[in-house]
């Protein structure tokens, strides 16, 4: 600990205060016994902070090349975007943290919490993301210097955070729900198995999107000891299979794999792609940002696409009715040929959302009787005598011989609609009676008052 206060302290000088041909930390401190036996094994290995410290570049060091500029983000323009669009996470993408804007962005800035805490950590992640790695570059840069003493005091493993893991946690399970609700079939065995598959690589996802995030990474960099990013992701998946297969917490083993391969990352810049090379920094800035979106929108298109599959909506007081289910309702019942009453939807006691509900038929109430053949308003024993009726002549068994094969097929697709129809319309009779029941005893326990329903 004293080694590595001491060579902090080192660090912190400016150039001009350190003596002439003084060009390492080593030349200062001779390394210990420990640091000379590993040394040559972290060389070997291509780590990526070797244990003599090089914050203070040999002059083989001042010829190695970076990868992005380190003046392409300032201060005000960061502030700008956290004020505009920082529950969007835009700011993060700026600053070279794009993992850090997706999570934003999935959590509305980690429900107003992270916010409030980029408030007072913005310069931090301007001054980190200015250091591209090469001191030349980023000698006044103190916080860059402190967070590389940091590196090297720690041999590149950060400590162990309870909160990045709570929150390894959090977006874990998050994401899990997600991909698990992604494809929707029947209940059954193998169903189960597919589902528990989406969950895990959801879960998965959301981990890696946490431990990546801010100078942290899960260690896919080859030249870190790392296997490249594809190939960390997919053991990372396999660990989260394998929690979901033995504990039924996928979350469990992902999170064990991440915390067991966190490594510091080498610099915050990101490596300019193929697009930013020979840009001016403002460009570049706004393809991250443009990265960023893209990621946004595709996110946005999987939780509605999961919405779409699993999500429901509730009508008549308990009656759950599936998203997709209602979407379908709603455009059979063609709805936009309906006479909007904006009076009933601004005079229901402020419950404007049951007249829409009933509105854009969400139950499917009125197509299932304009199928049937039925008044909006005829009794269930005259939905009931339609659909036999309907059943009757569109029966597979009653059908003629006679038949092309085309007529046979329409028959049957409309022998099917009839019966949906009449479920339908069914199910809707019974919780009727069911809400008149409950209604009967509630008013003869008070009395025998018993209550008017309203009238749409």
């Amino acid at each position: 600990f004293d080694r590595a206060i001491y060579r902090a302290i080192i660090i912190m000088q400016t150039p001009n205060d350190i003596p002439t041909g003084i060009t390492s930390a080593s030349q200062v401190l001779p390394p210990s016994p420990s640091e000379s036996r590993e040394r040559g094994v972290q060389e070997e290995k291509g780590a990526v902070y070797s244990s003599i410290g090089g914050i203070i570049p040999t002059p083989t060091d001042t010829t190695a090349t970076a990868t992005t500029t380190s003046n392409d983000v300032n201060l005000l323009t960061a502030y700008l975007l956290y004020s505009l669009f920082g529950i969007f996470g835009i700011h993060h993408a700026y600053l070279h943290r794009p993992n850090q804007g997706l999570a934003w962005y999935a959590s509305g800035g980690l429900f107003g919490w992270g916010l409030l805490r980029d408030l007072f950590c913005i310069p931090g992640y301007v001054s980190l993301a200015r250091d591209n790695g090469r001191t030349e570059d980023c000698s006044n840069n103190v916080t860059a210097r402190i967070r590389d003493a940091t590196v090297q005091a720690r041999n590149g493993i950060p400590k162990m955070s309870l909160a990045r893991i709570i929150l390894m946690g959090a977006f874990g399970t998050y994401f899990g729900f997600i991909a698990s609700c992604l494809v929707y079939l029947p209940v059954g065995r193998s169903t189960g198995a597919l589902y528990g598959t989406l969950r895990a690589i959801g879960a998965a996802a959301g981990i890696w999107l946490v431990g990546n995030m801010g100078d942290q990474m899960i260690m896919a960099s080859p030249g870190n000891g790392g296997g490249g990013v594809g190939k960390e992701f997919t053991h990372l998946v396999a660990w989260c299979i394998g929690g979901f297969a033995v504990l039924n917490a996928p979350v469990i083993g992902g999170i064990t794999y991440a915390v067991r391969r966190r490594r510091y990352r080498p610099s915050m810049s990101s490596p300019r792609s193929s697009t930013d090379k020979g840009s001016p920094s403002s460009s570049a800035a706004r393809a991250r940002i443009g990265r960023h979106l893209i990621t946004c929108a595709i996110f946005t298109a999987l939780l509605v696409l999961a919405a779409y599959n699993h999500g429901s909506v509730t009508v008549n007081g308990d009656r759950k009715v599936y998203l997709r289910e209602a979407m379908r309702n709603a455009y059979r019942s063609k709805f936009w040929e309906e006479e909007f009453d904006w009076a009933q939807f601004r005079g229901r006691g402020g419950d404007g959302g049951e007249y829409l509900k009933k509105a854009f038929d969400l139950q499917g109430e009125r197509a299932a009787r304009r199928t049937l053949g039925v008044r909006r308003d005829a009794p269930h024993s005259e939905v009931r005598s339609a659909y036999k009726k309907l059943a009757l002549k569109y029966h597979p068994d009653k059908m003629g011989l006679n038949l092309s094969d085309k007529e046979v097929l329409e028959a049957q697709g409309q022998f099917v609609k009839v019966q949906e129809a009449y479920e339908v319309l069914n199910d809707i009779e019974q919780r009727r009676k069911k809400d008149e029941a409950g209604a009967s005893r509630e008013g003869g326990h008070s009395g025998g008052n018993r209550p008017e329903r309203d009238e749409m």
